[in-house]
């Protein structure tokens, strides 16, 4: 069996929308290292950072062109797709959509994440933490015994 093409096994993710071509960019190592570790809770990653690794200038390009946010979505996860686990991946959740247990998963990750960044969490212990100090009374004074008149 001959080999095929490098550029045809992982070249990149063409998206065809409204009788236009919109080319992918071929993540780099460094952002799929940032991707790997985001999956794995290693780094945080927006939605944003997300978007400009996978789509790259063909979002804008998209966006200028009139594409629907449906189709810019769909080219989104079909370039993720793309790279976890390959074109033929890519390829069915272009034409199908996200498996629906896919979204069930992402949607309970979503659901589950703080709301509040780590660094900008309190330091402070909750009430009833069981770490707060109660304030202590003041010692009576060792002196003289006061009179039963208070005098």
């Amino acid at each position: 069996m001959a080999l095929r093409p490098y550029e045809e096994i992982v070249g990149p993710l063409v998206i065809p929308a409204r009788g236009k071509h919109y080319t992918l960019p071929i993540i780099s190592l460094q952002d799929g290292l940032r991707m790997h570790a985001a999956a794995h809770g290693g780094e945080d990653l927006s939605l944003a950072d997300l978007t400009t690794i996978i789509l790259g200038d063909a979002r804008q390009q998209m966006l200028d062109d009139g594409v629907p946010l449906a189709v810019i979505d769909r080219a989104l996860w079909a370039g993720i797709a793309d790279y976890q686990q390959g074109r033929e991946a890519a390829e069915q959740v272009w034409e199908n959509g996200v498996p629906k247990a896919v979204l069930e998963e992402l949607t309970k990750i979503l659901t589950q994440a703080p709301t509040t960044p780590p660094a900008a969490e309190s330091t402070t212990p909750p009430p009833g933490s069981g770490t707060t100090t109660k304030p202590k009374r003041a010692r009576a004074s060792r002196g003289k015994a006061s009179s039963p008149t208070g005098s």
